[in-house]
């Protein structure tokens, strides 16, 4: 039997090729030609000009034995994707890299630099533009190659400049650091020796005698920088010029030493856990083949749909959102979801547009292959409404930092948009019978149905119909669409996914390969979160992360306030945040909810706000009834208080010493428990079941006051006769 064919790779711009073997190159696809004939391969070691290889030439070398080429899935070099401090050097270098990039590459995707004298010429005209040498030209220009093809692979890295956290030991030579200008002396540089002495001082401040900081150093220069003289026949204390200061000390302590250790040390793990520990608890026309132009729109659905939280209530109608390749007419992209027409759920199109569908459909309980809905790449350019993709800052990330260029129709201007339009009218044709709730055109008409009633299917269920109706479109032949004669003499048929494997192998040049990460990041909106004792607040939830217990912030947020912070989120999930912190490797950190708050888990910010509006609407309802009961209370309360004050005063002899009524109150207390134990006797032989035994009569406030004491003395004399009689 013959071996079968070796499948050939998809090779887009932007890829890594290796070669076998330890220290095969690595090559990246820098440059495809729009026919798709030719790829620009740039060795990313060497930093060379890109050198041209024939499709034809390159896809060989996959299909040898063993392969000389294989695709790398590794970038060698991760760049830091958190935004630099505005108007610092460090923005001021990268801003100024990435327009020397743009220049360079022009409107002819940097095809001018491949060739000799092109390249001369584009290259001294940025000279003299941006006012820079030609070094920095070409260094700018290799290390976008070099490093990912996007804005952030030409920032500066200042991050990297000097040694962040790394000890030094300066034994000779003069000290280091700015000069003395008031105080006497040089002073001493810090090396292992002045370490191991200052931990002498720091054993003693952290000692349960509690010195004070300028107590411990005094200590500690006692010790190693002191010594004894006579100064006219009276014994002194000299001290040496070169001992450490109060500052040099107090660095020590912090930097050695975190704070709440500090603490504990001092003050003991008691006091600690009582006062100060963490209260941790509770994204067809000028198109020559896929990737082109993707288009973009949302609809309302024509169903109404349940609540995740009670499926007895109805939520509304949700909002679908189709990302369409132009030219095949594949469905790359989709959200079913609450938010929208709006920035948020574009986004949420947009990250997944680069999603593997395998992956994605796994999450609803759906299993395809690879082939049936291949599409997880980024394009040139993107249509949308004006309404939805025309956030200032979230737009310029995905034109700088994704390189998608984006174009927003005028209003009411939906017919520039037909071909994602019109999928709105198509795939529900597929899913409508089986739809409970479904919205027909008599809405609303008198005598026509409530269809609101007949809503069973919540989000999840409903994004499952969807998600088969997108499949069940994308292998349906379409009519509306001019077949090239190339591919039906292939012996292909018209539909969505037939024409997007076909353009890819023919027609491709555009589609570009961008991670899931590069996408949600440049696309998810940012807020404000708050740094606090219970953990980083951020929409009713409380989370955490390996940053902010490593650094303890919630310690600190307890004992010297809290402070906010820069977070992105997907309103789609509550169950996590991602804080951009630069010190990071990437720029940002995951953050997970706390325990206590796991309800969120799986919640969208919708269902959440939701939720809360419908407890401030109860909350409201019932706070007239509980006022009104909260008013009969302090009425109640307040007779039992008058009454109580009226009795009082009627017995009360107004010229009785102070000393004399708080005087017998020990054996008062005894004569009322052994008056109260029969009253409160209990009688289980009584026929409507158990009770307490009639209270003896008290002597109304008419009676003389000898009348309770009598009356007491002989309730007593009695109690001691019945216990006599027992012994």
């Amino acid at each position: 039997m013959p071996d079968s064919p070796v499948k050939k790779p998809i090779l887009l711009e932007r890829m890594l090729l290796r070669e076998p073997g330890p220290g095969g190159a690595l090559f990246r696809i820098v440059h495809v030609d729009d026919d798709g004939e030719a790829f620009w391969l740039f060795n990313v070691a060497e930093l060379g000009w890109p050198e041209r290889v024939q499709r034809d030439l390159l896809a060989d070398r996959f299909a040898t034995t063993p392969p000389s080429f294989a695709i790398e899935y590794v970038e060698p070099y991760r760049v830091n994707l958190s935004e630099e401090v505005q108007d610092s050097a460090a923005a001021r270098t990268s801003a100024r890299n990435w327009k020397i990039v743009l220049q360079l590459l022009g409107d002819d995707r940097g095809r001018g630099l491949l060739f000799k004298i092109p390249r001369k010429v584009r290259i001294e005209k940025v000279v003299e533009d941006v006012g820079v040498t030609r070094p920095t030209v070409v260094t700018a220009i290799m290390r976008f190659w070099q490093r990912g093809m996007t804005r952030q692979s030409v920032r500066s890295d200042y991050d990297n400049c000097g040694g962040p956290g790394k000890t030094r030991s300066i034994t000779s030579g003069r000290k280091v650091g700015r000069p003395r200008t008031i105080a006497t002396g040089v002073g001493i540089s810090v090396n292992d020796d002045l370490r191991r002495k200052m931990q002498v001082g720091a054993d003693y401040y952290l000692s349960l005698q509690k010195p004070s900081q300028k107590r411990a150093l005094n200590y500690v220069v006692e010790l190693f920088f002191s010594h004894r003289q006579d100064e006219a026949g009276r014994p002194t204390i000299a001290l040496d010029d070169d001992r450490p200061t109060l500052k040099q000390f107090g660095h020590f302590l912090r930097t050695h030493f975190p704070e709440n250790d500090r603490f504990k040390a001092r003050h003991g793990q008691k006091r600690y856990d009582l006062e100060t520990r963490e209260l941790l608890g509770k994204a067809d026309q000028n198109t020559k083949g896929p990737g082109d132009e993707f288009q973009v729109d949302a609809t309302v659905a024509d169903v109404y749909l349940r609540s995740q939280f009670d499926r007895r209530r109805i939520v509304g109608r949700p909002v679908i959102y189709f990302v369409i390749d132009v030219w095949s007419r594949l469905i790359v992209g989709i959200y079913v979801g609450f938010e929208g027409p709006s920035w948020i759920g574009a986004m949420m199109a947009l990250t997944n547009m680069v999603t593997p569908k395998v992956e994605f459909c796994q999450q609803y309980g759906i299993e395809i292959d690879h082939e049936e809905w291949p599409s997880h790449h980024a394009p040139r350019s993107i249509l949308a409404d004006r309404g939805e993709l025309m956030s200032v800052k979230l737009g310029t990330r995905i034109v700088d930092t994704l390189r998608i260029q984006i174009g927003n129709t005028t209003s009411g201007r939906g017919d520039l948009k037909a071909i994602v339009e019109s999928r709105f009218k198509i795939v529900p044709t597929f899913f409508k019978p089986f739809v409970p709730g479904y919205v027909e055109p008599d809405f609303r008409t008198r005598g026509a149905r409530d269809y609101r009633l007949d809503s069973a299917m919540d989000l999840n269920d409903f994004t499952q119909v969807v998600i088969r109706a997108v499949l069940q479109h994308n292998r349906s032949k379409i009519t509306d669409i001019d077949t090239p004669t190339e591919m039906t003499t292939d012996g292909m048929s018209a539909t969505p996914l037939a024409r997007w494997t076909w353009g890819i192998e023919n027609r491709s040049g555009a589609l570009r390969q961008l991670s899931y990460e590069e996408v949600a990041l440049a696309v998810m909106p940012r807020d404000s979160a708050r740094i606090t004792p219970n953990g980083i607040r951020f929409r009713g939830g409380f989370y955490t992360c390996d940053q902010a217990e490593a650094d303890r912030w919630f310690w600190k947020a307890r004992n010297k306030g809290g402070w906010s912070v820069e977070v992105s989120y997907d309103p789609r999930s509550l169950d996590k945040l991602y804080l951009w912190n630069s010190k990071t490797p990437h720029g940002y950190e995951a953050c997970r909810l706390l325990p206590p708050y796991q309800e969120l888990v799986g919640k969208t910010l919708f269902e959440y706000e939701e939720k809360e509006l419908a407890e401030k609407r109860l909350a409201a309802s019932q706070a007239g009834k509980l006022q009104a009961q909260e008013i009969e209370t302090d009425v109640a309360l307040r007779a039992i208080q008058e009454e109580a004050l009226a009795k009082t005063r009627d017995l009360q002899e107004r010229n009785t010493p102070k000393r004399a009524r708080v005087a017998g109150i020990r054996n008062n207390r005894e004569d009322e428990k052994a008056f109260q134990r029969p009253i409160e006797t209990i009688d289980l032989g009584f026929p409507a079941g158990p009770r307490v035994s009639s209270p003896a009569v008290a002597p109304t406030v008419d009676d003389p006051p000898d009348a309770y004491e009598d009356d007491m003395l002989s309730r007593l004399e009695s109690l001691e006769e019945a216990s006599n009689a027992g012994k």
